[in-house]
C-alpha cells in the first residue's frame, strides 16, 4: 500500500492535481465516477473529476489499482542535454557579442558576493551590458523551484539588473494544449502572461507563447433514478484548470524586439508563488492573445446548454488560482 501511495502522491505532486485520489475518475461516455478496481482500459476513456485533464488506468499486480494523469507538457531539455544547452547558450551569446561588441558579453559569469550589501554571489548563463543597461539572461534547463527563481531575481534586483528567462526546447512546442510545469506558469506570470522559448536552428529566434485557457466537452448522458426519474447531465463546456492552450506570438530578435520595464511586487492568495519587484527584459508586443481566447470563449458558450458555476471567466493573468 505504501508503494502505492506514492505513486499516488508522485502523480499529485506532477499533475497539481489531487482529483484522482481514491482510485476514483470520470468515464467520458457517462461522465460517472468509476473506480480503478472496477473497470479496465476498454471501458475508458476516463478523464479527471477536478482538472478535467485525460487520465489513464493502471492495473498492477504487486500494486492497487489506479488512475494517472496523463497530459502532454513541453519538451524541455533535461541536465543530460548538456550540448543542447550549450548550443542554447553559445547561440544567444555570439549573437550578442556581435550586435554589441563593447558590452562584455560572457557566459556563466559569476557576479561576486558582497557582506556589507547583503548581496550574494549569483551566476547568470549570459551577461552583459546593452548601451548603459546590464542584463542577465537565464536559459533555463531544468523545473527551477520557484523559491529559487524568486531569490535570483532579488539578487539581481538589488543590483538593477534586467532579467530575460528563456526555456531551451528540444523541438517544437506544438499547438496541442498540454500541462505548463510549475515554473513555466511562475514565468508567464512574471512576464505579463508570456514565456519565452528557444527551439533548435530557429535563426536566433525566440519563441513567444502565452498560455490560453481551454475547455472540455462533457459529453451529456441521460439516466433513470431509483425512483424511475428521468435524469440528465452534460451537453456543456467546462474551463480546464491544468492544462492551457499555447498562442504563438512573434519569433523575436532578442536584439531589437525587447526593452526594459520595473515589474511591480504581486503577493497573490498563496504567499509563497509571490513575485518580487524586479527589472524585466520583456518583449514590446502588445497582447496579441485577448482575441483568440475570446472567440475560443464564445464557441464554447454558442454551444452550450448549460454551464456550470465552476466555469470561470478568464483570469487577469497577473494573478495565481489556488490550484497554480
Amino acid at each position: 500500500m505504501k508503494e502505492n501511495n506514492k505513486e499516488v502522491d508522485k502523480d499529485i505532486h506532477s499533475s497539481r492535481c489531487s482529483g484522482l485520489a481514491g482510485q476514483k475518475a470520470c468515464r467520458k461516455l457517462d461522465n460517472k465516477i468509476v473506480y480503478a478496481n472496477y473497470v479496465t482500459k476498454s471501458d475508458g476513456p476516463f478523464y479527471c473529476p477536478v482538472c478535467l485533464s485525460d487520465v489513464i488506468i493502471r492495473k498492477c499486480t504487486e500494486k492497487v489499482d489506479h488512475f494517472a494523469h496523463n497530459a502532454r507538457q513541453s519538451p524541455i531539455i533535461g541536465k543530460k542535454d548538456r550540448l543542447l544547452h550549450e548550443q542554447c547558450q553559445n547561440e544567444i551569446l555570439e549573437y550578442l557579442q556581435k550586435s554589441f561588441p563593447s558590452g562584455k558579453w560572457e557566459k556563466e559569469r559569476p557576479i561576486p558576493k558582497n557582506e556589507i550589501y547583503d548581496l550574494k554571489e549569483v551566476i547568470p548563463d549570459i551577461s552583459g551590458r546593452i548601451d548603459e543597461l546590464p542584463i542577465a539572461i537565464e536559459v533555463q534547463i531544468s523545473p527551477y523551484t520557484i523559491n529559487r527563481i524568486h531569490e535570483k531575481l532579488v539578487e539581481y534586483e538589488k543590483r538593477k539588473v534586467l532579467v530575460l528567462y528563456i526555456i531551451p526546447l528540444c523541438k517544437e512546442l506544438g499547438e496541442e494544449v498540454f500541462r505548463p510545469r510549475l515554473f513555466e506558469k511562475y514565468l508567464h506570470s512574471l512576464y505579463y502572461g508570456r514565456v519565452y522559448y528557444w527551439i533548435p536552428n530557429n535563426d536566433n529566434k525566440i519563441v513567444s507563447v502565452h498560455f490560453g485557457r481551454c475547455t472540455r466537452w462533457i459529453e451529456e448522458s441521460t439516466w433513470f433514478s431509483e425512483d424511475g426519474e428521468e435524469c440528465n447531465a452534460g451537453g456543456y463546456y467546462l474551463t480546464f484548470k491544468t492544462l492551457r492552450k499555447p498562442f504563438f506570438g512573434e519569433q523575436l530578435d532578442i536584439v531589437k524586439d525587447f526593452k526594459q520595464m520595473q515589474r511591480k511586487e504581486f503577493i497573490p492568495t498563496n504567499a509563497k508563488k509571490k513575485i518580487p519587484a524586479c527589472s524585466l527584459f520583456i518583449d514590446k508586443q502588445m497582447k496579441w492573445w485577448d482575441e483568440k481566447e475570446c472567440i475560443i470563449q464564445k464557441e464554447s458558450i454558442i454551444e452550450s446548454t448549460k454551464l456550470f458555476e465552476e466555469y470561470n471567466p478568464i483570469d487577469e493573468y497577473d494573478e495565481y488560482s489556488d490550484e497554480f
